[in-house]
């Protein structure tokens, strides 16, 4: 049974050397492939030291960053993590040893935080969740390349394009969670928040379905729209959403004479649910790789605005 492993990657020169390491320290034998996404600092030059192949590849998105990379693999079983995930010993054993069975065609297992904390655990106590369903998520998964030849691959969609991998092997054989191959990671803060995030706008839904306070079911419906809408999104955009949404909401806020009162309320609270949403799941994460491109920097900021990224990578925990 060969295997290689497929690791995506973009600016992540503070741990993708750790995350090689701990690969190689695994007791098979694999081929070992990063894709750089058009990384700015050495991730790339690090990788080399590690890595049989290392591709770059500036203007792909994630999903075809994976495609890339689990067409260009030579082993039998394609086994995929992140860079900024940590194996420890026995991982890549545990994680395709389920491979004996000639039935099974996917397997996925989950983490555990580096940094830890309430929403961090939460993260990594929700996701096995999703992976019992056969749901499973490309920082720790492994399947037959076959199979996934018979398949349409990963898709072209914004988000989820390991959910949509995983649910078509799924439809074509058997898929199996495997409860103790876990890996460690940092789970940045937008995706700490992300599952409490979803969980909260359903809360204010209900109540406001409840209550009937319009603006509540507006806030519920733009938050958990949102959520769906980026699963089906099929276009890159370099369009800020939460930009186009703060000028909606500003838009819609002046026009409170020329509406009916109901239908201003519940517009108001769509649009802000829609804000919150990408605010977190765009804005905050371009905020965070800003802030983890800071750090690894070896340039002394000593401006104002140096200082504040250094206040908030401690504050953080980067």
């Amino acid at each position: 049974m060969n295997i290689s492993v497929v690791i995506p990657a973009l600016n992540e020169e503070g741990g993708v050397e750790e995350c090689l390491q701990s690969i190689r320290r695994q007791e098979i034998e694999v081929e070992l492939i990063l894709i750089d996404n058009g990384s700015t600092d050495r991730t790339p030059e690090i990788a080399e030291k590690y890595c049989d192949k290392v591709f770059v590849k500036p203007d792909y998105s994630l999903a075809e960053l994976r495609d890339f990379g689990a067409k260009n693999a030579e082993g039998d079983i394609i086994v995929t993590t992140d860079a900024d995930c940590i194996a420890p010993p026995g991982w890549l054993a545990k994680l395709t040893r389920a491979f004996e069975d000639p039935e099974v065609i996917a397997v996925g297992s989950g983490f555990r935080p580096l940094n830890v904390n309430l929403l961090s655990r939460f993260y990594c106590w929700i996701s096995p969740i999703m992976q019992r369903m056969g749901l499973f998520q490309g920082a720790n998964m492994a399947f037959r390349k076959e199979s996934y030849q018979n398949t349409d691959g990963y898709n072209s969609a914004k988000r989820a394009e390991d959910w949509h991998l995983s649910f078509n092997l799924g439809l074509k054989g058997k898929t199996k969670f495997i409860r103790g191959a876990y890996v460690y990671t940092e789970v940045p803060l937008n995706r700490q928040i992300e599952y409490p995030g979803v969980i909260i706008s359903a809360i204010v839904l209900i109540i406001g379905l409840t209550t009937g306070w319009l603006n509540f079911i507006g806030f519920g419906i733009g938050y958990i729209g949102s959520e769906a809408f980026t699963f089906v999104y099929r276009y890159r955009s370099k369009l800020r959403r939460s930009h186009l949404a703060l000028i909606a909401l500003v838009i819609v806020w002046f026009l409170r004479s020329f509406m009916n009162y109901s239908e201003w309320l519940l517009t108001i609270g769509t649009l802000a649910g829609i804000l919150c949403y990408h605010l977190i799941s765009e804005d905050l994460r371009f905020i965070l790789e800003d802030l983890k491109m800071h750090k690894v920097s070896n340039k002394q900021d000593r401006s104002i605005k140096g200082k504040i990224k250094n206040h908030l990578i401690r504050l953080i925990g980067i």
